[in-house]
Protein backbone atom coordinates (compact mmCIF):
# COMPACT_ATOMS: atom_id res chain seq x y z
CA UNK A 1 0.00 0.00 0.00
CA UNK A 2 1.39 3.35 -1.04
CA UNK A 3 1.99 6.09 1.51
CA UNK A 4 -0.51 8.95 1.66
CA UNK A 5 2.26 11.43 0.87
CA UNK A 6 3.09 9.65 -2.41
CA UNK A 7 -0.57 9.62 -3.40
CA UNK A 8 -0.84 13.33 -2.56
CA UNK A 9 2.20 14.08 -4.73
CA UNK A 10 0.55 12.18 -7.61
CA UNK A 11 -2.69 14.14 -7.16
CA UNK A 12 -0.84 17.45 -7.06
CA UNK A 13 1.08 16.31 -10.14
CA UNK A 14 -2.17 16.04 -12.05
CA UNK A 15 -2.84 12.31 -11.74
CA UNK A 16 -6.55 12.45 -10.97
CA UNK A 17 -6.85 8.66 -10.68
CA UNK A 18 -4.69 8.88 -7.55
CA UNK A 19 -7.60 10.54 -5.75
CA UNK A 20 -9.61 7.35 -6.33
CA UNK A 21 -6.93 5.45 -4.40
CA UNK A 22 -7.23 7.92 -1.56
CA UNK A 23 -11.03 7.61 -1.60
CA UNK A 24 -10.84 3.83 -1.48
CA UNK A 25 -8.48 4.00 1.49
CA UNK A 26 -10.62 6.38 3.55
CA UNK A 27 -14.20 5.64 2.50
CA UNK A 28 -14.91 2.92 5.09
CA UNK A 29 -13.34 4.76 8.07
CA UNK A 30 -15.14 7.97 7.11
CA UNK A 31 -18.42 6.09 6.74
CA UNK A 32 -18.05 4.65 10.26
CA UNK A 33 -17.21 8.07 11.63
CA UNK A 34 -20.21 9.63 9.88
CA UNK A 35 -22.49 6.88 11.22
CA UNK A 36 -21.38 7.84 14.72
CA UNK A 37 -22.78 11.30 14.18
CA UNK A 38 -25.69 10.80 11.81
CA UNK A 39 -27.00 7.32 12.73
CA UNK A 40 -28.37 6.71 9.25
CA UNK A 41 -26.71 4.70 6.50
CA UNK A 42 -28.00 6.98 3.75
CA UNK A 43 -27.00 10.17 5.56
CA UNK A 44 -23.56 8.74 6.35
CA UNK A 45 -23.03 7.78 2.70
CA UNK A 46 -23.99 11.31 1.62
CA UNK A 47 -21.69 12.76 4.27
CA UNK A 48 -18.73 10.70 3.01
CA UNK A 49 -19.28 12.09 -0.48
CA UNK A 50 -19.42 15.62 0.90
CA UNK A 51 -16.23 15.04 2.90
CA UNK A 52 -14.41 13.81 -0.22
CA UNK A 53 -15.52 16.87 -2.18
CA UNK A 54 -14.16 19.10 0.59
CA UNK A 55 -10.93 17.10 0.72
CA UNK A 56 -10.44 17.35 -3.03
CA UNK A 57 -10.95 21.11 -3.06
CA UNK A 58 -8.70 21.71 -0.06
CA UNK A 59 -5.80 19.32 -0.75
CA UNK A 60 -3.53 22.25 -1.54
CA UNK A 61 -4.09 23.60 2.00
CA UNK A 62 -2.62 20.49 3.64
CA UNK A 63 0.70 21.67 5.02
CA UNK A 64 1.97 18.39 6.41
CA UNK A 65 2.13 19.66 10.01
CA UNK A 66 0.19 16.56 11.08
CA UNK A 67 -0.41 13.14 9.61
CA UNK A 68 -2.64 13.24 6.56
CA UNK A 69 -5.15 10.92 8.24
CA UNK A 70 -5.43 13.34 11.18
CA UNK A 71 -6.17 16.17 8.77
CA UNK A 72 -8.77 14.04 6.96
CA UNK A 73 -10.53 13.12 10.22
CA UNK A 74 -10.50 16.75 11.36
CA UNK A 75 -12.27 17.77 8.16
CA UNK A 76 -14.70 14.86 8.56
CA UNK A 77 -15.53 15.73 12.18
CA UNK A 78 -16.07 19.39 11.32
CA UNK A 79 -18.25 18.47 8.35
CA UNK A 80 -20.38 16.16 10.50
CA UNK A 81 -20.70 18.75 13.28
CA UNK A 82 -21.68 21.41 10.75
CA UNK A 83 -24.37 19.11 9.37
CA UNK A 84 -25.73 18.46 12.86
CA UNK A 85 -25.78 22.19 13.61
CA UNK A 86 -27.54 22.85 10.29
CA UNK A 87 -30.18 20.29 11.14
CA UNK A 88 -30.71 21.77 14.60
CA UNK A 89 -31.09 25.26 13.15
CA UNK A 90 -33.69 24.02 10.71
CA UNK A 91 -35.41 21.83 13.30
CA UNK A 92 -35.12 18.73 11.16
CA UNK A 93 -35.20 16.14 13.91
CA UNK A 94 -36.97 13.11 12.63
CA UNK A 95 -37.19 9.70 14.14
CA UNK A 96 -34.47 7.44 12.83
CA UNK A 97 -36.06 4.34 14.36
CA UNK A 98 -36.65 2.57 11.06
CA UNK A 99 -33.13 3.30 9.86
CA UNK A 100 -31.61 2.23 13.16
CA UNK A 101 -33.60 -0.99 13.01
CA UNK A 102 -32.23 -1.71 9.53
CA UNK A 103 -28.68 -0.74 10.50
CA UNK A 104 -28.61 -2.90 13.59
CA UNK A 105 -30.63 -5.65 11.91
CA UNK A 106 -33.27 -5.66 14.62
CA UNK A 107 -36.10 -6.63 12.33
CA UNK A 108 -35.09 -10.28 12.32
CA UNK A 109 -37.51 -13.03 13.22
CA UNK A 110 -35.58 -13.92 16.39
CA UNK A 111 -37.38 -11.26 18.44
CA UNK A 112 -41.03 -11.02 19.25
CA UNK A 113 -42.70 -7.63 18.61
CA UNK A 114 -42.35 -6.55 22.25
CA UNK A 115 -38.61 -7.32 22.34
CA UNK A 116 -38.14 -5.61 18.99
CA UNK A 117 -39.95 -2.48 20.20
CA UNK A 118 -37.86 -2.36 23.37
CA UNK A 119 -34.65 -2.74 21.32
CA UNK A 120 -35.69 0.05 18.96
CA UNK A 121 -36.57 2.31 21.89
CA UNK A 122 -33.17 1.63 23.48
CA UNK A 123 -31.35 2.50 20.26
CA UNK A 124 -33.26 5.76 20.01
CA UNK A 125 -32.52 6.56 23.67
CA UNK A 126 -28.78 5.94 23.14
CA UNK A 127 -28.75 8.04 19.96
CA UNK A 128 -30.53 10.93 21.67
CA UNK A 129 -28.22 10.68 24.68
CA UNK A 130 -25.14 10.88 22.44
CA UNK A 131 -26.62 13.79 20.49
CA UNK A 132 -27.30 15.68 23.72
CA UNK A 133 -23.63 15.70 24.72
CA UNK A 134 -21.68 18.94 24.30
CA UNK A 135 -19.81 19.00 20.96
CA UNK A 136 -16.34 18.21 22.30
CA UNK A 137 -17.60 15.34 24.45
CA UNK A 138 -19.64 13.98 21.56
CA UNK A 139 -16.70 14.21 19.17
CA UNK A 140 -14.30 12.48 21.57
CA UNK A 141 -16.86 9.76 22.33
CA UNK A 142 -17.73 9.11 18.67
CA UNK A 143 -14.07 9.01 17.62
CA UNK A 144 -13.28 6.52 20.37
CA UNK A 145 -16.34 4.26 20.14
CA UNK A 146 -17.17 4.34 16.44
CA UNK A 147 -13.71 4.93 14.99
CA UNK A 148 -11.77 3.12 17.76
CA UNK A 149 -9.05 5.77 17.82
CA UNK A 150 -6.59 6.18 20.65
CA UNK A 151 -6.70 9.20 22.94
CA UNK A 152 -3.50 10.44 21.29
CA UNK A 153 -5.09 10.29 17.82
CA UNK A 154 -8.27 11.95 19.11
CA UNK A 155 -6.16 14.71 20.68
CA UNK A 156 -4.46 15.37 17.33
CA UNK A 157 -7.77 15.47 15.46
CA UNK A 158 -9.47 17.71 18.02
CA UNK A 159 -6.31 19.79 18.55
CA UNK A 160 -6.43 19.23 22.31
CA UNK A 161 -4.10 17.71 24.87
CA UNK A 162 -4.50 14.02 25.67
CA UNK A 163 -5.54 15.03 29.21
CA UNK A 164 -8.32 17.22 27.83
CA UNK A 165 -9.53 14.36 25.63
CA UNK A 166 -9.51 12.03 28.63
CA UNK A 167 -11.62 14.53 30.57
CA UNK A 168 -14.10 14.87 27.69
CA UNK A 169 -14.38 11.08 27.45
CA UNK A 170 -14.90 10.67 31.20
CA UNK A 171 -17.56 13.40 31.25
CA UNK A 172 -19.27 11.94 28.18
CA UNK A 173 -19.40 8.46 29.70
CA UNK A 174 -20.68 9.83 33.01
CA UNK A 175 -23.36 11.93 31.29
CA UNK A 176 -24.44 9.01 29.13
CA UNK A 177 -24.71 6.70 32.13
CA UNK A 178 -26.89 9.23 33.96
CA UNK A 179 -29.09 9.89 30.93
CA UNK A 180 -29.54 6.22 30.15
CA UNK A 181 -30.49 5.38 33.76
CA UNK A 182 -33.33 7.91 33.57
CA UNK A 183 -36.58 6.52 32.31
Amino acid sequence: MREDSIILDDIKGGKKEAFRELAERYSTPLFRLSMGYLHSKEDAEDMVQEIFVKLYHSLDTFKGDSKFSTWVYRIAVNTCLNEIARRKRRDIFTTFGDNMTRIFNLSGDSKNPEEQTISEENIIRVRKAIESLPDKQQTAFVLQKYKELSQKEIAEIMQLSEGAVEQHLMRAKSSLQKKLKER
